[in-house]
C-alpha cells in the first residue's frame, strides 16, 4: 500500500485500469492510491485505512509484476532505516505458498507499518525497517490468517528473519480483517505495561480496583505501595495526576476510560524530582475523523455476614454509566468524556489497644454511599500542518455520607471482667470537587525527529468540605451524651506554566530541555464545637504557600553497542505557613536531582542479552495536610496531627540488571531514604492514641525481582514475577531507638486465555507474606480476582463479568509493639465483589486517535490530601 502523503511534493499518476486473467478492474479515480483500489468480492481484496493486504488468487497472472511494482514503492518508506525483515511463509506441510499476503505490523496497537507478497518459494522480503517492536500477519486464499510471534528490530541490525505457518481454513473469508489483540502484560526495558482496555477483570472496576492488578502494587491501610515503597506517584498520560490524592479520589473513579497502565520504577529527569515510583494511567483516545464514541454500562454488587460487628447481613451495589465522543471536522477537533458512580461501600477496623492494665477492644463499622462524577472535555484548532492550539476543560465531583459507629469495651489485664463500655457515632458528610482549564499549544518542526516544543498553563480549584458529628456516650440506656463538631472548609488554587523542547541533535543524540513553574495557595480551615460552641484551642486557620520553580536537562545517546541516558533537574521551593496571623513555617531551598542509565548490548557474547545499569535522586515533599499543626479526629480514641516543621525526605536509587529480547528479567534495586516522613508515628495520650508526622529515620531498601513470561502456545499469554523485599528504619524516637528490618516475599502472576466465539477469560492473584511498615508489622495478604469476555455485533459491542478477590484474602492485619504503644488491628472492606459490564463504540472506529493531551499543574494537584 502506498499513502499519498509520502509524496506530497509531486502525487504520482496511476494507470485508471489494471488487468488480471484477462479482465479489467478500475481504480476509484484518477489520482487513487493502491490502498483505494477496489475488487470484486470473489476475489478476496481486504481494505483496511487506505493500505492493502492482498490475498493469493488462483491462477493470478501478471502477479510479478505488481509485486515488483509494490516493492518499488515501499522503498521510499523510512528511507534511513537499514534493517530488513525476510522469511517464509509455509502451510502444515512446511510447503511454500507463493504470493500470499504479508503485513508487518506494530506489536502494540496492530497499526500496519508496510506490507508485501511472497514470491514463487514462499519467500518475503521487507526493506528498510525502522527499529521497534513488531509481528508478522500473513494469509493467504484458502488459509486461516497468522501472526507471527512478536519480535524487535534494533538499531543496529541488519537481517530479522521471521517464518510463518498458515492452516488450512475451514471456510474462506469474503474479506481479510486485521484484528491482533494486545497481550495482559507487555515487559519492556524501562517499564512493565498492564494492558487493561479490553481485560474482563479490569471491567467496571474503579481505578483504584484496576491499579491493585499492577504487579507488585498493594493497597495497604488504604495507601498505594510498591515493592516496599508508600511514595508511589499517579500518573495520567505521562504526567502527574490531575486528582486531588490517589487514595480518596481513585476509590471512586470508574476505570472503563483506561486503556493501560504503566509502571515506572526508576524515572529520569524529565519527570518531576518528587515522589518514587509511577503508575503511568493512559487514558483511552477516541477517533479523530467524524463521530465516534464508546459508551458503557456498570452494574455490581457483593454481599457479606457482618454479624462480628453487629450489622448483621448487608448488601452493597454499585452502578457506573460513561460516555466518551469524538469528532474531527477540517481544522477542529473536538472531545469529551463524562462518567458518573453510585456506590455503597463499608469500611470495618477492630482495635486491640493494650494501656497499663487494661485491654480497650474496639470495632467500627462505617456505611459510605459515594456518588461521584467526573469529566473532561476539550477542543484543538490545528492551525498548520505543525501547530496546534488546544484549550482544555476538567473536573470532577464526590459527595459522600458516612455513618458510623464505634463500640469500645474496657477489659482488665487477663479479660475477665468488662469494667467499660461506650459508643462513638460519628455522622460524616463529604463535599469534595475540582474545576482546572488548561491552555496548551505544539508546534512540530520535524514530526519524523521529534522536534517539538510544548507550552501549558494551567489554572485549577479544588474544593473540599467535611463536617463530621461525634456523639460520645456509655453503652447502656439513659446514659447521659457528650456531642461535638468538627467542620473542614479546605479551598485550593493553583496555577502552572510549563515550557518543554525537544531537539534532536543528531540521529544517535537527542536533547530534551524543559521549564516549569507553580504557585499554589491552600486555606485549611478548621473549626471544632462542643455542646455547639467553637473551641478556640482546638481550631484553626492555617494559610499554606508554596512556589516551586524547575529546569531539566536530559540527553540520551547511543555510542557503539551502549544506550546512554543522562539527565540533571533543579527545583527551587518556596514555602510559607501562617495560623492566626502568625508564620510558623518559612523555606527556601534548591534541589539538584540527577539521573543517568545505561543499556549495554552484548549480541557478541549471547544475542539478545543486554545488561542495564541506573542511578537516581528523588525528593519527597510533605503533603499540604502533613505541615497543619492541629488535630483532626477519628473517633473518641484516635486523632491525627500534622507538623509543620517537616522536611523533605530524599532517595537515592541504583539498579543493576539483566535485560533479554528488550525485557528485564532479573533486576537488583537498591534505595537509602533520609529523613524519613513517618506518617504514623505512634503517641500515647492518656487513653488517646493518635499519630503525628515526623522526619525519624533513615530506610534501607533492597528489592530482588525475577520475571518471566506465562505461555501456552496461542491460547495463553501473561506474566509471572518474584520479589524478595527488604525493609529497614534506623530511627531515635521519643529517646529510643527503633531499629528494625525484615525481608518478605512477594509473588503475583496474570493471565488471559483465548477461547472461541470470542470469549476471553483472565486471572490475576498475588501474595505476600508478613512485612515491614514503619512501626506497623502487617500480616500475609493475598488476592484471587478472574473474569470473561465476549465481542458481538462486529466487535462492537463488548459483554464482561468479573470476580474479584474471590476468597476474600485481601484483608490487612498488623501489630504496634513500640514503647508503651502497643497496638493490634484488622481492617477489611469491600474487596470482594462482582461486577457486569457492557459497552459499546460507536460511530467511526477505523480512524486515527486524538492527540494526548496532559496538563502542567498535575504535579501539585496530586499532594492535594482530600479526606
Amino acid at each position: 500500500g502506498c499513502a499519498k502523503s509520502y509524496f506530497e511534493a509531486t502525487p504520482p499518476q496511476y494507470p485508471t485500469t489494471f488487468t488480471i486473467k484477462n479482465k479489467k478492474y478500475y481504480f476509484v479515480d484518477e489520482t487513487a492510491t493502491l490502498g483505494e483500489i477496489i475488487l470484486s468480492k470473489e476475489n478476496s481484496l481486504a481494505l483496511l485505512n487506505h493500505k492493502i493486504i492482498h490475498h493469493s488468487i488462483n491462477s493470478i497472472l501478471e502477479m510479478k509484476k505488481i509485486y515488483l511494482f509494490l516493492s518499488l514503492l515501499f522503498s521510499v518508506f523510512s528511507m534511513t532505516a537499514q534493517t530488513t525483515v525476510q522469511g517464509k511463509i509455509a502451510d502444515e506441510k512446511n510447503q511454500p505458498i507463493p504470493f500470499s499476503s504479508v503485513a508487518l505490523i506494530a506489536a502494540k496497537d496492530s497499526h500496519l507499518i508496510k506490507g508485501a507478497l511472497t514470491d514463487e518459494q514462499g519467500a518475503f522480503n521487507i526493506p528498510s525497517v525502522s527499529a521497534g517492536f513488531y509481528r508478522i500477519l500473513s494469509s493467504s486464499v484458502g488459509f486461516d490468517k497468522q501472526y507471527s510471534e512478536a519480535f524487535t528490530v534494533k538499531e543496529d541490525s541488519k537481517m530479522a528473519t521471521v517464518d510463518v505457518t498458515l492452516k488450512t481454513a475451514s471456510k474462506l473469508l469474503d474479506e481479510a480483517v486485521i484484528t491482533a489483540t494486545r497481550p495482559l502484560f507487555e515487559q519492556k526495558a524501562d517499564r512493565l505495561v498492564m494492558n487493561v482496555a479490553l481485560s474482563p477483570i479490569a471491567a467496571g472496576g474503579t481505578a483504584m480496583e484496576i491499579l491493585q492488578k499492577v504487579p507488585g502494587v498493594i493497597l495497604i491501610q488504604d495507601r498505594v505501595t510498591l515493592g516496599g515503597s508508600q511514595n508511589v506517584q499517579i500518573y495520567v498520560d505521562g504526567k502527574p495526576s490531575q486528582y486531588a490524592d490517589m487514595n480518596a479520589v481513585l476509590r471512586d473513579m470508574p476505570g472503563d476510560q483506561i486503556d493501560r497502565i504503566e509502571l515506572i520504577k526508576q524515572p529520569g529527569a524529565q519527570f518531576d524530582a518528587a515522589g518514587g515510583p509511577i503508575l503511568n494511567i493512559i487514558l483511552k483516545r477516541n477517533a479523530e475523523l467524524g463521530l465516534t464514541g464508546t459508551a458503557s454500562m456498570t452494574l455490581g454488587g457483593s454481599a457479606y455476614d457482618q454479624s462480628d460487628v453487629k450489622a448483621g447481613n448487608k448488601t452493597y451495589f454499585r452502578l457506573s454509566p460513561s460516555l466518551s465522543m469524538n469528532y474531527r471536522s477540517g481544522l477542529w477537533n473536538m472531545y469529551g468524556s463524562y462518567s458518573y458512580s453510585n456506590r455503597k461501600v463499608f469500611n470495618i477496623q477492630k482495635v486491640d489497644r493494650f494501656i497499663a492494665n487494661e485491654i480497650y477492644q474496639s470495632y467500627n463499622y462505617e456505611e459510605l454511599p459515594v456518588d461521584f462524577q467526573n469529566f473532561r472535555f476539550g477542543t484543538d484548532f490545528y492551525a498548520t500542518k505543525k501547530t496546534t492550539f488546544g484549550i482544555l476543560l476538567r473536573g470532577w465531583q464526590r459527595n459522600s455520607l458516612g455513618d458510623a459507629r464505634n463500640i469500645t469495651d474496657v477489659f482488665n489485664a487477663d479479660k475477665t471482667q468488662n469494667l467499660n463500655s461506650f459508643v462513638t457515632d460519628n455522622l460524616t458528610k463529604s463535599e469534595r470537587s475540582n474545576l482546572a482549564g488548561n491552555f496548551n499549544a505544539k508546534h512540530e518542526f520535524d514530526a519524523k525527529t521529534g522536534h517539538s516544543l510544548n507550552f501549558d498553563v494551567d489554572y485549577a480549584v479544588f474544593n473540599t468540605k467535611n463536617s463530621s458529628n461525634l456523639n460520645i456516650y456509655k453503652n447502656e440506656l439513659g446514659s447521659l451524651q457528650s456531642k461535638s463538631r468538627q467542620d473542614l472548609d479546605q479551598p485550593v488554587n493553583i496555577l502552572v506554566t510549563k515550557l518543554d523542547y525537544s531537539y534532536p541533535i543528531d540521529s544517535t543524540l537527542k536533547a530534551d530541555i524543559g521549564v516549569k513553574s507553580s504557585f499554589n495557595n491552600v486555606d485549611n480551615n478548621l473549626n471544632f464545637y462542643r455542646a455547639g460552641e467553637r473551641q478556640a484551642n482546638q481550631s484553626n486557620d492555617f494559610i499554606y504557600k508554596e512556589n516551586i520553580n524547575a529546569g531539566y536537562l536530559n540527553l540520551s545517546k547511543k555510542v557503539g553497542s551502549i544506550d546512554l541516558n543522562v539527565g540533571l533537574r533543579v527545583e527551587q521551593t518556596v514555602v510559607n505557613g501562617k495560623t492566626l496571623g502568625q508564620t510558623i513555617l518559612d523555606r527556601n531551598y534548591t534541589g539538584w536531582f540527577p539521573s543517568a542509565s545505561a543499556l549495554l548490548h552484548m549480541d557478541k557474547l549471547f544475542k539478545g542479552l543486554g545488561v542495564q545499569l541506573s542511578y537516581s535522586k528523588r525528593i519527597n515533599r510533605p503533603g499540604f495536610q502533613q505541615q497543619n499543626p492541629f488535630s483532626f479526629f477519628i473517633d473518641s480514641l484516635t486523632f491525627q496531627k500534622g507538623n509543620p516543621t517537616l522536611n523533605p525526605e530524599t532517595q537515592h536509587t541504583a539498579q543493576f540488571g539483566f535485560v533479554f529480547d528488550g525485557q528485564p528479567v532479573l533486576n537488583v534495586a537498591y534505595t537509602r531514604t533520609n529523613d524519613v516522613i513517618i506518617n504514623n508515628a505512634p503517641l500515647l495520650e492518656g487513653t488517646k492514641t493518635f499519630t503525628v508526622a515526623q522526619n525519624l529515620a533513615t530506610k534501607d531498601n533492597w528489592t530482588i525481582q525475577l520475571n518471566g513470561p506465562l505461555k501456552l502456545g496461542k491460547f495463553l499469554d501473561g506474566y509471572v514475577g518474584n520479589q524478595f523485599i527488604y525493609n529497614a528504619y534506623n530511627a531515635d524516637y521519643r529517646g529510643f531507638k527503633y531499629d528494625v528490618s525484615r525481608w518478605h516475599y512477594l509473588a503475583y502472576a496474570g493471565g488471559n486465555l483465548k477461547l472461541p466465539n470470542d470469549i476471553k477469560l483472565e486471572f490475576n492473584a498475588f501474595y505476600m507474606t508478613k512485612f515491614l511498615d514503619e512501626f506497623f508489622t502487617i500480616g500475609n495478604i493475598g488476592s484471587f480476582s478472574f473474569g470473561a469476555s465476549k465481542t458481538f455485533m462486529d466487535k462492537r459491542a463488548r459483554l464482561s463479568v468479573n470476580f474479584n478477590d474471590v476468597f476474600y484474602s485481601q484483608n490487612a492485619s498488623g501489630i504496634v509493639d513500640f514503647q508503651n504503644v502497643k497496638v493490634n488491628f484488622q481492617q477489611r472492606g469491600d474487596s470482594r465483589n462482582a461486577r457486569l459490564t457492557f459497552s459499546y463504540q460507536f460511530g467511526n472506529t477505523k480512524v486515527k486517535n486524538t492527540r494526548k493531551r496532559s496538563t502542567a499543574s498535575e504535579s501539585e494537584t496530586s499532594r492535594i490530601k482530600v479526606e
